[in-house]
């Protein structure tokens, strides 16, 4: 499958099927990316969500991790999440996720991940890239 195929099979079936609607009835939590995993896991349970935290949601589909992150963030202190896609139509579906919530805390990007250094080269704290790098042309390149 080429980059082209994998685009546009997401521009026809975004992934995975959500509605934006959903969002005000409930926040679908799960894993990675929920800050108390990435605090355990990663930062050994001595993070400080008080201070600013970005992450990465390389590959965000229609919004899962992005919305549970943002959310998070939102309500324990300053952060943002980067969301990049290649899928403009499961993009717009995390953009109105995202916009149902009130969240202000997110930038979007469609676009490669190889071409994330175009897109945002500040540091990031976190990296959520799940269900991605299989689909790259070059996963060595992707990583």
């Amino acid at each position: 499958m080429t980059d082209l195929d994998v685009s546009a099979q997401y521009e026809k079936h975004p992934y995975p099927p959500r509605n934006p609607d959903d969002e005000h009835f409930r926040l679908i939590v799960g894993s990675p990316s929920h800050l108390d995993e990435i605090n355990h896991y990663i930062f050994g349970g001595r993070r400080d969500f008080k201070k600013p935290f970005r992450a990465l949601i390389a590959g965000g589909g229609t919004g899962d991790a992005t919305v549970m992150l943002a959310q998070q963030l939102a309500e324990r202190g300053p952060g943002e999440v980067v969301y990049v896609d290649i899928s403009k139509a499961s993009m717009e579906i995390a953009r109105a996720r995202i916009s149902a919530r009130g969240l202000t805390n997110v930038a979007f990007h469609q676009g490669s991940l190889m071409n994330i250094s175009d897109i945002d080269s500040v540091p990031f704290d976190y990296i959520d890239c799940c269900g991605v790098l299989h689909h790259l042309s070059s996963p060595q390149e992707g990583l």
